[in-house]
């Protein structure tokens, strides 16, 4: 049986979206665009032009969840088996857009350059997981007009994987996409197969901000998916209880669904949600607490509730250092989503607040990822795996069963082998301080990083790119 939670009842679930639906239809949804408004207005909103405050009643919400699929296909430059996101199916991918780095070779923190970033998509295109990449990092040494568009050249250039991409306006969207098709030969095969996505990042309390509608509307005019996340505050930018942040992060993710499936019905859409609580010692956003997860479990039980795909955060910390309080936080925020099965599990590499990556960190939640791996698979009990038969060969006061065939038949598939944990011996004349798990992280980066080979690109690719984003 494989292991699976629940953190929600089935009337609590009820009574969530019955009080998201009340809110969208009681107070509304601020939407300061003027295409946006009319879009709304067309697809039978109440919107009211002097406040810009859009009203969605119960059968435009039907309808629009009507026309949602339960599965997105999600497809790579490497082979053509997509990542079906949805259903119990759960996957793993970096996260970030951090300003900071974690330097690997001076032990400090500085500001990420175009450097680092091909670095850990490097590192993130040979490891396995991270099964795709959200962009990762946010170099600080280009135009910060244009710095998206940087991203997502580097992310075409460094992995096969499939990435989602950030923009920051209309006019980015179209010349990631415009990138995309330089890399895909056309507009159609794109279309067909997308190798990217692109994110959505919704504003809280209650708001659709002009260029997250414009990212909205440019990207589902082309059919091609869309990553679209709430990320309120508890206590902060949504009510002090989880469940009426819950409500609101629900409201916002419907009020989005109903703008982009009014634009394209056709178009593919990922439920997904960085709901998390403001810590009032600090004033800060706690990622790493038990509120992180436990919000992502019920997020993605409302996501399965409506029947779509689901992602949100995970795999985070807060600490500022590569300690124990990072595995910790890592493991916890990374397992009990995964449990719940949220189909896109979203944050391997980042730490501090969500301010900083590093190398060493993205390999420490390559080995989180497989030993969570290794608990969702459960235990399988069968007649194969209940056999007697190596009983009978070692019999009743046998010394062991390690010379066994059926050992050596067994053992990798019922055991997580790991990669960099320590495990062995103690000892007793070696420095603690050289068996760090950072130091093995170090050592296994030089080793895998020997496997890297970057895509396979026209020889003139980097200038056309580079045509697109400077025009």
């Amino acid at each position: 049986m494989q292991p699976r939670l629940k953190i929600l009842s089935d009337p609590e679930l009820l009574k969530i979206d019955q009080a998201s639906r009340a809110l969208l239809k009681e107070v509304g949804t601020y939407v300061p665009h003027e295409e946006s408004l009319e879009i709304f207005h067309q697809a039978g909103a109440n919107v009211d032009p002097k406040t810009k405050v859009v009203k969605i009643g119960d059968r435009l919400i039907n309808q629009t969840l009507s026309m949602c699929s339960s599965c997105v296909r999600l497809y790579d430059r490497k082979s053509d088996e997509p990542l079906l996101i949805g259903g119990d199916r759960v996957y793993f991918g970096t996260v970030g857009i951090a300003t900071n780095v974690l330097d690997f070779k001076t032990n400090e923190y500085r500001q990420v350059v175009c450097e680092d970033l091909k670095d850990i998509i490097r590192l993130s295109d040979v490891l396995e997981p991270p099964d795709f990449i959200l962009v990762p990092g946010t170099p600080t040494d280009v135009p910060s007009a244009i710095v998206d568009v940087i991203e997502t050249k580097f992310l075409l250039m460094n992995t096969r994987k499939h990435f989602i991409a950030e923009a920051q306006n209309r006019e980015n969207t179209k010349k990631n996409i415009a990138m995309a098709v330089e890399i895909a030969g056309s507009l159609e095969a794109l279309q067909k197969k997308p190798f990217f996505s692109t994110l959505v990042c919704l504003t809280s309390p209650l708001t659709l901000r002009e260029d997250a509608t414009e990212l909205i509307i440019e990207s589902v005019q082309l059919g091609l998916p869309l990553f679209i996340e709430s990320g309120p505050m508890c206590g902060g930018t949504s009510p002090a209880t989880l469940a009426s942040t819950l409500v609101m992060a629900n409201a916002e993710l419907l009020s989005s669904f109903v703008l982009a499936k009014a634009v394209n019905p056709e178009v593919p859409l990922i439920y997904a949600s960085w709901a998390r609580i403001l810590d009032m010692r600090a004033a800060t956003c706690s990622h790493g607490g038990p509120e992180f997860p436990l919000l992502r479990m019920a997020t993605t039980q409302l996501g399965k509730y409506y029947g779509l795909p689901s992602g949100g955060g995970g795999i985070l910390a807060d600490t500022k250092s590569i300690d124990v309080q990072l595995g910790m936080e890592k493991l916890g925020t990374g397992l009990l989503p995964a449990l719940a099965e949220t189909n896109m599990v979203v944050g391997m590499g980042l730490f501090a607040d969500e301010n900083a990556i590093s190398l060493e960190t993205l390999i420490i939640d390559y080995e989180i990822t497989g030993w969570i791996r290794r608990v969702m698979a459960g235990i399988e009990v069968s007649d194969a795996t209940t056999d007697l038969a190596p009983f009978i060969e070692v019999g009743a006061g046998g010394s062991d069963f390690v010379s066994l065939k059926h050992t050596r038949d067994n053992f990798r598939k019922e055991m997580y082998i790991p990669t960099i944990m320590d495990r062995g011996f103690l000892a007793l004349d070696k420095d603690p301080e050289t068996r760090t798990m950072r130091k093995r992280a170090r050592e296994y980066f030089g080793k895998v990083m020997g496997t890297y080979s970057p895509p396979e690109l026209p020889d003139d690719i980097e200038s056309r790119l580079d045509a697109i984003i400077n025009r």
